[in-house]
Formats: structure tokens, sequence, C-alpha cells
């Protein structure tokens, strides 16, 4: 990358950490039409619009490049529309394109493309398989780039997910709060991957009754600049915060911090993506703590027919939701 154009990568960056991605976006679709290669500009753009939540566009975006650009951009634009995909809510799309990558064996994104079709089975129900792959994946990263690589840092996050997807909380916080030091080292505090592992770090912590820590991490994250209230990020971090309330015993807050999840996460994705119902399923149980039986076994119902829609009928959500209701 020449001078200028790292120089201008690092406005954009510098821009979004500050809360004004509306400037960034402005710089980028500029140099789309005015710069001497308009193709790295479009795809700094398509990552810009994934990071903003505007998955249809930074999908349009990607998929465009895909088609269209030389093969080393089409192919990072492919990895991009994966995670739009896989963000979508759009598993066994994300996980086929994810397959379908050539990737050089040498190349550290080829750890990071093994690393996301371990994290899209784990979403898909496979958690404790993709659990397997990923300490594997981990080990094979620090051996062959160290504990501090990017590579190694990512794979350790996603297994730290997968970890929670498997109902391994206590091993999740180990994992999450590893590469929160790491990270904090490299990159300092205020860094946007620190915050989001802190988030992380926050839920495995609520998970395993660490209520205060939790809730210190959690606070920590939610004051990131860089992403408004309505991004997925805060919503997920004021999820977590609804946990905590729950967990005290502070049931009003926790109802009304989660409604405001529920909303946000159904504006942004749809009543029916994996993570809105997620959400909606946190909202039923607080019906559930205030004594609402008949609501909350009718929306545990609504719940467990979307995500037996959405995810099958032996997923470990869809479980979930089944001794919900059966336990009303």
């Amino acid at each position: 990358m020449s001078t200028s154009r790292a120089t201008r990568m690092e406005q954009v960056a510098r821009l979004v950490r500050m809360g004004r991605a509306d400037e960034a976006e402005e710089l980028l679709r500029h140099d789309v039409v005015v710069s001497e290669d308009p193709l790295q500009a479009r795809t700094a753009l398509a990552d810009l619009l994934f990071q903003l939540d505007r998955l249809p566009e930074a999908l349009a975006e990607f998929t465009a490049l895909a088609t269209n650009a030389p093969w080393p951009v089409a192919r990072a634009a492919r990895q991009g529309r994966a995670g739009v995909l896989f963000a979508m809510g759009r598993f066994g799309e994300a996980l086929a394109l994810y397959r379908a990558l050539s990737v050089p064996p040498n190349d550290p994104n080829d750890f990071l493309v093994r690393a996301s079709v371990a994290h899209v089975r784990a979403a898909m129900g496979h958690a404790e398989d993709a659990v397997v792959e990923l300490h594997g994946l981990l080990a094979e990263c620090r051996t062959r780039w160290g504990a501090n690589a990017e590579v190694t840092l990512c794979t350790m996050q996603v297994l730290g997910d997968a970890l929670l997807m498997s109902d391994q909380p206590a091993a999740a916080v180990r994992a999450f709060a590893e590469t929160v030091a790491l990270r904090t080292t490299a990159s300092g505090p205020a860094d946007s991957m620190v915050l989001c592992t802190r988030h992380m770090l926050g839920v495995a912590l609520e998970k395993v009754g660490r209520t205060d820590e939790a809730e210190r991490e959690l606070l920590t994250a939610a004051a990131r600049r860089d992403r408004p209230p309505s991004h997925s990020c805060s919503l997920a971090t004021r999820q977590g915060l609804a946990r905590v309330a729950r967990a005290r015993g502070q049931i009003a807050l926790a109802t009304e911090t989660q409604e405001t999840v529920v909303a946000g996460m159904t504006r942004l994705y749809g009543p029916d993506h994996p993570t809105t119902l997620e959400s909606r399923y946190d909202a039923a149980e607080l019906l559930r703590w205030r004594a609402y039986p008949t609501e909350a076994r009718a929306a545990h119902r609504e719940i467990l027919a979307a995500r037996t829609r959405v995810l099958g009928p032996h997923h470990p959500d869809t479980l979930k939701s089944a001794a919900a209701v059966d336990s009303h």
C-alpha cells in the first residue's frame, strides 16, 4: 500500500474511532470516484458498511467486487461476503462460501478462514466439534506465528465464542481474559478489538456468576465511541447488562433494558434472526420472573416455532426453547 493510501486508511480508521463514520464513508465514496486505485477504496467502503451494520449494502458491495474485480481483490471480497452472510444469519450460505475460498496454506488468512468455518459450524449447532477444531488451530497458530500475532488473537476470540455456544463459560472466561490482556498490551485499552473482547468476557463472567466483574467489563465495552446505541455491539452489551440486572433481582431495570434490546435487534435484523431470537428468549424469561406465566409461555412458543424454522428442530437453541415451553 502506498504512503498516501495508508494515510487515507488511517484517516478513515481514526474518524470511525471518533464516532464520525459518516465522514469516513464520505471520504471513501469520494475515493471510489477519483482514486487511482478505486478497488482498494471500494473494498474499504464495503468493510466500513459491514462495521456499521449496514449489512445489505455491505453484501451488495462485496458481491460486486467478488464478481467483477481481479482475483486477489475478488478473493478478499468473497471472504468479506461470507462474513456478512454469517452476520445476517444465513449460516449455510456463509459456510459454503468460506469452504470454497482458496487461500495458500502458508498464508495466515488460511487460518482465519478455517477459524471462520468452525465459528459458523458452532452457530449452526456443532459447537463442541468446533471447539476441538479451534483448540488445534490455535495451537498451530501459536507455533507458526506466536501468541501475539493477530491471527492467533482472532482464533482465540473465536474459540471463546464457541466455548460459550458449547456451554463452557468458565473456559470462555479464560480465553477472553487472555485475549484481552494480549490485545491491551499490543494496542492499548481503547482499541476497538480490546473493547469487543471485553464485552464477550463480560457475557462469560455473568454466566459463571461473577456478576460484579461482568458488569465492569460490560460497562467498559459500552463506553465505545465508535458504536452508536443502535449498533449490534451496543445492543449486545446492553443485553449483557440486562442479564446482570436480572441476576441481582433488578427485574424492572432488566425488563426495560431488554425491551430496548429486542426492539433494536428487530429493527436491525428482523424478528427471526438468531440474535433477535436470543434477545426475545431473554425477554420471555423476564416475563416468567415477573410472574406472568401465560404470557411467558406464549412468547416461548413463538420463539420455539421460529427457532425450529430457522435453526432446525435439533439445534441447541431450539431445544432450549422447547425446554422453556415445557417448564411453564
